[in-house]
């Protein structure tokens, strides 16, 4: 059931991100919306058209997301028809909801929408609206105030339509004290192990069951195409390596970037928060009341530590005096922190209010920012000049690279000689890709996609170059191609063995299993049967959470009937070695579960039941409406 409310949840959980996409998108990192031909239909619902339009859009902002998720994986992971799937899924289900919202009533005022907007902190400066921030905002990401404001429209109205939704969804204590019992649950188990290596040397595969195998699994034995290619690699680090320089160079970068070599300006100090906090009947009144009061008292010669450890109520620092440690600026709040900068060692602040509460301050040290001599930092100083030299070296033997591989196409020779690279060539490599991690080329997916091309594969020319990282091209070309391939019998029989012994041998395990199952039911002791290959195991009592058992054991105790008393229950079940076990659960109990215990429980219940009560909803209208896709979902650019 915990597993189900989980499943649930993040369903819900993916839902929501698809739901919010056409707010967040349109905040960070959108194109321009398309134009021209794009001005038709991907899909009607209930005659009502879904646009090109506003499908590229919401692809495009989708894509751009996964790629900076999965960066150079992002081919290998991303599916292009299945994202096209749900975005073309999410616009339908927004345009369900907005008809529905229509045929009820329930729209958003224009003062809704202004409060939704006005409340953004992204359109804000100094804390209130502002309308230049606003129309700023919205045209660095290529929207015009009004499509902002029919997108915003539109996400406020799926949010009204799924609280209301979600709000007839309840939960009963009775359904939480169940659930809690069954979490608290212990059960009193053993098993018994079958091992199905032993079947492995009597197991018997003739020719025929090998080559009746073969035929009707042929596909499994199609070798995919290969290719070998060659390569020439661009790399920033190798280029860094070359770099030659003399002292003046050395000297010259440390004095321009001085502030990479320094230990900045530190300042330790000690502080007294008074908190205030409305909610918790803490006033500003009485924080400054209380401050004055601490004022006195250091006027009277008390001292700060001291103090801090009776008033303090910050719990971090209190019991040590109000002692923050050093720290340079920046790192507090912008209030604590301009006192703390703008104090003389020693000295006491004023009251500075933050979020926080009222704070007294004490400057206790100023360690001033200390530069470090160029013979202490000498192997940073050139690591760094070279890193510096050799990214502008880069970039512009990459346009040579591009050029070079283009205007000469039909050889990567010119290239490695103009360039001073090597030619280099791999192993071969399928759709799939080549040898993970230990093969950066073979492995990344752009490389894969050019290796795969038209104009590398079929045309055999050079790619253009290609980004593997920030600081690393690479240009290939093919060097061998290997068409796909059905493998003869002959090559295959041996695996198709094995194959075919194990699955006899775990067959036969089963069965005895099962033979041994019904003597265990008939009253006969778990130790009688135990022999050579079978194991009896005495567990004990288990939780859910038990560490003693697999996993998949522990959730098939807990699947077990509960056994009556005096009589214990069996069940069969296989684990994924092969082996097969026959579970003995001979007692059950339950431990009560402390109330603050059963809060998430209840929390995690309302979420089960408000999602599937919107999911229900939303395939109820999915089933009453007529909506038809259309095929250029999949092909529209």
């Amino acid at each position: 059931m915990l597993q189900s409310i989980r499943d649930h949840a993040q369903g819900w959980i993916a839902w929501v991100i698809v739901g919010l996409i056409i707010l967040t998108f349109a905040l960070f990192g959108i194109e321009q919306y398309a134009q021209g031909d794009k001005n038709v239909a991907v899909a009607e619902v209930n005659g009502e058209e879904v646009g090109a339009n506003e499908f590229m859009s919401l692809y495009n902002r989708q894509k751009l997301r996964l790629q900076q998720q999965f960066g150079d994986m992002y081919d290998s992971v991303v599916k292009d028809e299945q994202l096209r799937e749900q975005v073309l899924d999410a616009l339908i289900e927004s345009e369900l909801i907005r008809q529905w919202s229509e045929e009820n009533k329930m729209l958003i005022s224009d003062p809704q929408l202004a409060a939704s907007i006005q409340s953004a902190q992204i359109f804000q400066k100094d804390g209130k609206f502002d309308e230049a921030t606003y129309n700023e905002v919205l045209s660095r990401n290529g929207l015009n105030v009004a499509r902002f404001e029919y997108e915003q429209r539109q996400f406020l109205i799926e949010s009204q339509f799924s609280n209301l939704t979600q709000a007839s969804a309840f939960t009963t204590d009775w359904e939480v004290e169940q659930l809690a019992k069954l979490q608290g649950q212990e059960r009193q188990v053993n098993y018994l192990r079958i091992d199905q290596r032993p079947f492995l040397k009597t197991a018997v595969v003739s020719d025929d069951e090998i080559k009746a195998f073969y035929e009707e699994n042929s596909t499994a034995y199609i070798i995919p195409e290969k290719v070998k290619i060659d390569y020439v690699e661009l790399s920033q680090a190798e280029l860094a390596k070359k770099i030659a320089y003399t002292d003046d160079d050395l000297q010259s970068f440390y004095d321009k970037n001085k502030g990479l070599f320094s230990t900045p300006e530190k300042r330790q100090a000690r502080h007294i928060l008074i908190r205030v906090d409305a909610a918790a009947g803490e006033t500003l009144e009485q924080a400054e009341k209380t401050i004055k009061e601490i004022q006195d008292k250091l006027a009277a010669g008390e001292e700060f530590a001291e103090l801090a450890k009776a008033y303090s109520q910050d719990p971090g620092s209190a019991a040590t005096g109000g002692d923050l440690g050093s720290f340079e600026q920046g790192m507090m709040v912008t209030e604590f922190d301009d006192a703390v900068f703008s104090m003389k060692e020693g000295q006491t602040s004023e009251p500075v209010k933050t979020d926080f509460g009222l704070h007294l301050i004490k400057l206790e040290k100023i360690i001033p920012l200390s530069v470090k001599p160029l013979a202490e930092v000498k192997a940073d100083v050139i690591t760094q000049f070279q890193n510096q030299e050799a990214e502008k070296e880069y970039f512009e033997l990459l346009e040579q690279m591009n050029t070079l591989v283009y205007e000469q196409g039909d050889s990567l020779a010119p290239v490695a000689e103009a360039l001073g690279l090597k030619v280099s060539t791999t192993e071969f490599f399928g759709r799939e890709g080549g040898l993970g991690s230990s093969d950066k080329v073979t492995s990344n997916g752009k490389v894969i996609k050019a290796a795969f091309s038209d104009l590398v594969l079929k045309d055999g020319l050079n790619s253009e170059a290609i980004e593997m990282s920030p600081k690393d091209s690479v240009a290939i070309r093919l060097n061998e191609y290997q068409p796909e391939r059905q493998q003869a019998l002959s090559e295959v029989s041996e695996d198709i063995k094995a194959e075919l012994t194990r699955e006899k041998a775990v067959n036969e395990a089963k069965a005895l299993a099962e033979s041994i199952l019904v003597k265990l039911q008939e009253g006969e002791l778990p130790e009688s049967v135990a022999q050579d290959g079978i194991e009896w195991h005495q567990v004990g009592w288990i939780d859910r959470n038990s560490q003693q058992l697999l996993p998949q054991m522990v959730q098939a105790f807990f699947s077990v009937k509960k056994p009556v008393e005096g009589q214990a229950e069996w069940k069969l079940f296989q684990l994924s070695t092969g082996d097969t076990t026959l579970l003995q659960v001979t007692g059950v109990k339950s431990n009560e579960m402390a109330e603050e215990a059963k809060a998430p429980l209840m929390e995690a219940f309302n979420e089960l039941n408000a999602n599937s009560e919107l999911n229900a909803r939303l395939q109820m209208m999915k089933a009453n409406a007529e909506i038809r896709k259309l095929d250029n979902y999949l092909t529209i650019k």
